[in-house]
């Protein structure tokens, strides 16, 4: 699995090009980047399907508790 910050360096894009590709701010994109910020699960999509799977939705959002 890629993280988002190996899949830019990778494929030398910057951080604001990637932001405006999938719709968010760039400095959105850098607190998710960081991992200050999980995206929303529609932004974690687009993450997702821009990367071509590369980064996929589960390496961007907070693991879920099943404590029911």
């Amino acid at each position: 699995m890629t993280t988002l910050d190996q899949f830019l360096k990778e494929t030398q894009q910057t951080q604001r090009d990637f932001a405006r590709a999938v719709g968010v701010s760039a400095s959105y994109m850098n607190e998710i980047v960081k991992g200050g910020k999980s995206p929303s699960l529609s932004i974690a999509a687009k993450i997702e399907a821009h990367t071509q799977g590369r980064v996929p939705m589960s390496a961007l959002l907070p693991p879920t508790s099943d404590a029911a």
